[in-house]
């Protein structure tokens, strides 16, 4: 791979990391967010350190093209379906087993096109099952997208750690190469209906007008692009192990995940669903934030946890 290669990649592997947003609204990026999400399970308001074999359902619907708001998906400005209007089916889910209280997983969330009313959990541990209905409008909760995100090169197991002097300097090399193409808009033509073209000839739109893409134009979008400020000597070497998922990777996301176990207080492990055999509703969510509901403490028994977007 030569040079400019090399930063081409390193440059993409950046922007989407920018782009990539975390929650379960449209995201403007139609890619996988590879996630290290920390699993903590309680029961009676302690940490619970046996197996938990657990599997997450989401609910709601999926935009396909019958919905008629379909192209405001990615516009930002997509309108849910009223209640009501749509079957409601399960539209995400993803299972994992974990050891421990605050074991790792590494499901990536793939949640594009997904309107998503509720979730509900479903475990077993110890031989018996439990379930709890709802456990949120997402399944990607008090989650945060990392600061410093994973540069890496194809063929290659170098991996380089970002910097604020290297999002600095890649900033400023953008900025530069865009203000190089400004430039080559003057190597365009003007589209002329009455001239024969050869069959190869490109062409794009430029404020309503088509316009021909010449070599000359060609050449100058190439000299704009190899702009390169090596950006990557701002970096930090890592081992790439160390920040990239079992797939290989790079983690851009971090979540930590609680949930209560329902149980009596004598310990015993309820089969049914919460809001049944009991009145504990174990997490729910409000305006960016999750509850969760802990009865050993009387005086405020709902501890609430910001959501980081």
């Amino acid at each position: 791979m030569d040079f400019l290669s090399k930063g081409k990649v390193i440059i993409i592997s950046l922007l989407l990391f920018l782009l990539i947003s975390v929650f379960c609204v449209p995201t403007s990026a139609d890619v996988r967010v590879a996630t290290s999400s920390k699993v903590f399970f309680e029961k009676n308001g302690e940490p619970y350190n046996d197996s938990v074999s657990l599997k997450v359902t989401c609910y709601g619907y999926i935009v396909d093209n019958s919905d008629p708001n379909r192209k405001n998906y990615w516009r930002g400005n997509y309108v849910r379906r009223e209640p009501g209007t749509y079957n409601q089916t399960d539209v995400f889910s993803y299972s994992a087993t974990v050891d421990h209280y605050g074991d790792e997983i590494f499901e990536q969330f793939y949640l594009n096109y997904r309107v998503i009313d509720y979730c509900s959990l479903c475990g077993e541990t110890a031989g018996k099952k439990f379930c709890i209905d709802d456990v949120g409008g997402t399944p990607v909760l008090n989650c945060s997208m990392r600061k410093y995100g994973i540069e890496f090169e194809q063929d290659s197991d170098v991996c380089h750690l970002s910097t604020d002097e290297s999002k600095a300097c890649y900033g400023n090399q953008s900025e530069l190469q865009a203000q190089e193409m400004e430039l080559c808009d003057q190597y365009l033509e003007k589209f002329d209906k009455k001239k024969l073209y050869p069959t190869d000839t490109r062409t794009l739109e430029r404020g309503g007008v088509t316009m021909v893409i010449t070599p000359e134009y060609d050449a100058c979008q190439e000299k704009a692009d190899s702009i390169d400020l090596n950006c990557t000597d701002y970096t930090k070497e890592v081992a790439c192990d160390d920040y990239c998922d079992p797939e290989g990777d790079p983690i851009q996301r971090d979540c930590a995940f609680y949930f209560e176990i329902p149980a009596y207080e004598n310990g015993t492990i309820i089969g049914t669903t919460i809001g049944t055999d009991t009145e504990l509703p174990v997490v729910y969510c409000g305006h960016d934030i999750v509850y969760r509901y802990n009865i050993w403490n009387l005086n405020n028994p709902w501890e609430g946890f910001e959501l980081f977007l």
